[in-house]
């Protein structure tokens, strides 16, 4: 599921309306030059997740390691960084803090961005 206004399309700027619970129009704004930068070679990264989990871990467990590791630095919680629902899997990071390239491996991971931007969500990886 992708979210319409995120990941920012490739252009200078793109902007993604939303009405709160007043019926007041919220503008938000994504523009390039504020995205961070990726924090590893995507190859490097999946490397060292493999050396860390052996080389008989199952794929899914490789992908959900890289995909934490992508979304640590991006964190809003260091207490309860992960939440499970009845079917989905939450982690708290802030999408803003994440690199459209890095939210694109995550989509094909499993991970999308919540509707309300905040954090992180999975069904791949939820509970049963």
């Amino acid at each position: 599921m992708m979210m319409v206004g995120w990941p920012p399309q490739r252009q200078a700027y793109q902007t993604s309306l939303g009405a709160d619970q007043d019926g007041d129009i919220d503008m938000k704004i994504f523009s390039y030059e504020d995205e961070p930068e990726i924090t590893m070679d995507p190859e490097t990264r999946r490397a060292l997740v493999q050396q860390l989990l052996g080389p008989d871990a199952p794929p899914a467990w490789c992908e959900l390691v890289e995909a934490l590791a992508m979304l640590a630095p991006a964190h809003n919680n260091d207490i309860s960084p992960l939440h499970c629902t009845l079917g989905e899997l939450i982690v708290c990071a802030q999408p803003a803090g994440v690199p459209i390239a890095e939210i694109e491996r995550l989509e094909e991971i499993g991970f999308h961005v919540a509707d309300d931007e905040e954090d992180f969500r999975s069904t791949r990886f939820g509970s049963a």
